[in-house]
């Protein structure tokens, strides 16, 4: 039995470490000097992917968990979309490095008391985004466990760049000058969770509430990326202020977001009003692609439409130890969002 004191060490030690901080501890394990076979670790922790160079080439790989109270509720009984959101939140890492997904293998924790078809409809969703998306399911493992999780890992290979060789895209890229674009509209998936527990049900909200359950991984987008020449990029699965400090954090820059230009679905204005724009940059889980080019590369991918490039800001300047992200209002004051994104060990 678990008492309040048991509750509040738990509490307190969730709380002494952010998402950052056990990643940069962590960091040195995978590219300690001494560790062997470290000159086959191209791009190691810290990116969407880790990339490695193996006899036959170069390999993207990442991998991903879903536990239940956390990342869904098993009582909403959603496990098509379930299954869809665990396919897409790996194939989002192999879009964010502008790659192409090849095999998976799934770990599913078990607990007392699930049906079959519980698993059988989870399978059926991841299945039929790897069927749309690229990507197939080759095994995995299934333990016993008190709580339900799963957890996917998959393996890409890199797209090829503008001559020909392969290449990928990097968090740690971004340079003074560059603009700072997304490939598509953002909030659409933040709003239909809020939807969700508010209960509503007209067309709007209908359309927010599968955005929250079938979003879209940007694999040929990424790829187009790359191929304009592209190399620095993330996907949005934290939400966008986070994600964009995250690579500002890596390239060490300062970026700023112009508000007015941040896309947002007509629906999530329709439904949330005024209160939109902090779903679009606060919300996760839109698994656009978030990246940073030179004015002429940026025109050339304005002048194709299919890869939905929006302009939302620009890289300051450089040389900014941890980086630093500003959101501006039409005015040109700051405007501080209500919330900025998501820790994984904090929320």
């Amino acid at each position: 039995m678990v008492d309040a004191s048991d509750n509040k060490q738990v509490a307190a030690l969730r709380n002494s470490v952010s998402e950052f901080g056990l990643i940069d501890s962590l960091t040195p394990f995978g590219v300690a000097s001494t560790l062997s076979g470290a000159e086959s670790v191209l791009t190691g922790i810290g990116d969407d992917a880790a990339v490695v160079s193996t006899p036959s080439g170069e390999l993207l790989l990442t991998t991903d968990a879903m536990v239940d109270g956390v990342h869904f509720r098993a009582e909403d009984n959603r496990w098509y979309g379930i299954g869809w959101k665990c396919a897409v939140s790996n194939l989002s890492d192999i879009a964010a490095m502008g790659g192409l997904p090849d095999h998976a293998l799934v770990t599913l924790g078990v607990p007392p008391g699930v049906t079959t078809e519980t698993y059988l409809e989870f399978y059926s969703g991841m299945n039929d985004a790897f069927t749309q998306f690229g990507g197939r399911i080759v095994g995995g493992d299934v333990v016993s466990s008190p709580v339900m999780f799963m957890n996917l890992a998959l393996t890409g290979h890199p797209s090829l760049g503008e001559d020909g060789s392969t290449a990928w895209l990097r968090r740690d890229k971004a340079k003074s000058g560059d603009l700072v674009c997304v490939t598509g509209p953002l909030g659409g998936s933040a709003g239909g969770l809020k939807i969700l527990s508010s209960g509503e049900s007209n067309p709007s909200a209908r359309i927010l509430v599968e955005r929250h359950f079938h979003p879209i991984p940007q694999i040929q987008p990424g790829v187009e990326l790359v191929k304009s020449g592209v190399r620095c990029a993330m996907d949005v699965s934290d939400g966008l202020v986070g994600d964009l400090q995250k690579l500002a954090r890596a390239s060490h820059v300062e970026i700023i977001v112009e508000m007015a230009s941040v896309p947002m679905p007509t629906e999530l204005i329709f439904m949330f009003s005024t209160g939109a724009i902090d779903l679009a940059l606060g919300g996760g889980e839109d698994y656009e692609l978030v990246f940073t080019a030179s004015e002429a590369i940026v025109a050339d991918l304005l002048d194709h439409p299919d890869t939905g490039t929006r302009i939302i800001g620009r890289v300051a300047g450089d040389g900014v130890p941890g980086g630093k992200v500003t959101v501006i209002d039409s005015s040109g004051h700051e405007y501080r969002p209500s919330r900025t994104g998501w820790d994984h060990l904090n929320g």
